[in-house]
């Protein structure tokens, strides 16, 4: 089994969990309140706590089940056939896990837990009876549409951007999606995961996530405690993600992390 170590379900409460209401099944769901009309195919899915670093689920196993994540993160891991092993994205409360643009019959990456998590469960046969509805079936492509476009951005600014571009990308993409989820857009963050994590995800080294951060810290655009961090300079971190000159400059001459301009002309070098 892809999750041999979970034994039982919790019997955890059933309300005050803020992510059933980004749920995909959440019209369906009677742990979030089934809506009547759609009382004939509603679901009652086990529930589990997953503890920080084990898997939801395996590269490779079966794809029998999609887990909806209620509380805790998660990263997603490819791993390739000569054992090479990337980080290709996070998800937070909301999101649906081992949910594939295409019914592959394996899971194509493993989800590993960032923090202790709860997830429900939720077969693939019930997700395909599901998506007969048009309404469910439409909210499904939208998830998918949005997650392959965040994939695009990843994929070119791994493939075509410097390494100060990369990660402000990413702390804006997840600024983006706590403020989807909770209307919160104070700038506010808490990283669960790593900067090994983060260095994975955006093909940098450790030594270049954790310099860039210290920068970008320096010169006003974010602060950092621990894993606390503040975007305090939304502006001038989106100038950074949006300066596309890849022109060599002094200060980055001969290395991958040079740094743009922000405004007021700071220098992140």
């Amino acid at each position: 089994m892809a999750i041999a170590f979970w034994e039982k379900a919790t019997t955890m409460p059933d309300s005050g969990a803020p992510a059933c209401s980004l749920c995909l099944f959440r019209h369906v769901c009677r742990i979030a309140g089934t809506d009547h009309a759609w009382q004939p195919l509603a679901l009652h899915p086990d529930r589990f706590e997953v503890r920080t670093g084990e898997p939801v689920f395996r590269q490779g196993r079966p794809a029998l089940t999609v887990y909806p994540l209620r509380h805790g993160s998660a990263k997603q891991i490819y791993e390739s056939p000569l054992g090479w092993r990337q980080v290709t994205g996070f998800s937070l409360p909301g999101d649906v896990l081992g949910l594939e643009p295409h019914e592959s019959p394996v899971y194509g990456t493993a989800a590993i837990t960032l923090q202790d998590a709860e997830v429900c469960a939720v077969s693939v046969e019930s997700l395909r009876e599901l998506m007969q509805r048009p309404p469910l079936r439409e909210a499904v492509l939208e998830v998918m549409r949005r997650n392959a476009e965040r994939e695009r951005v990843l994929l070119v600014a791994v493939g075509s951007m410097r390494a100060p571009q990369r990660l402000a990308m990413l702390l804006l993409d997840l600024a983006g999606e706590q403020a989807r989820r909770d209307g919160n857009r104070d700038g506010m963050l808490t990283l669960a995961m790593s900067r090994t994590d983060i260095a994975s995800l955006l093909g940098l080294t450790l030594e270049t996530v954790s310099r860039l951060l210290s920068r970008f810290a320096a010169v006003g655009l974010i602060s950092v405690r621990q894993r606390h961090l503040r975007i305090i300079d939304r502006d001038g971190l989106a100038s950074v993600y949006a300066d596309l000159d890849q022109a060599p400059r002094q200060a980055d001459a001969g290395n991958s992390a040079g740094y743009g301009v922000v405004p007021g002309e700071r220098r992140l070098a």
